[in-house]
């Protein structure tokens, strides 16, 4: 795979070299810390994946598309976990007299 690949409406596979790719949201800017959700690269037991998001930091796992599922999964969850912003009350300035 050395083109660019779309796996699901926020997930894309862009290749560094023959043997090395960033997943990446498509839902963040590229110029956006959160743009890159994992380096993937080929090993001779399978791929290494480091997770720029997420729980997890290093794994290594069989093939490229159970790298890719992985990804799609932690997008996922992390949609789910959102919610509003917790508001945060304000109080006027003290005043001094």
């Amino acid at each position: 795979m050395t083109h660019s690949a779309w796996l699901d409406d926020h997930l894309e596979l862009l290749p560094i070299d023959a043997d090395a790719w960033r997943m990446c949201d498509r839902r963040m800017r590229a110029s956006d810390a959160e743009f890159v959700v994992a380096y993937i690269e080929r090993v001779d037991e399978g791929f290494d994946v480091v997770w720029m998001r997420g729980p997890r930091r290093r794994s290594r796992l069989r093939t490229l598309e159970e790298c890719l599922r992985r990804g799609s999964e932690l997008l996922s969850q992390e949609r789910s976990r959102s919610r509003r912003p917790v508001p945060i009350p304000h109080f006027p300035p003290v005043r001094t007299s």
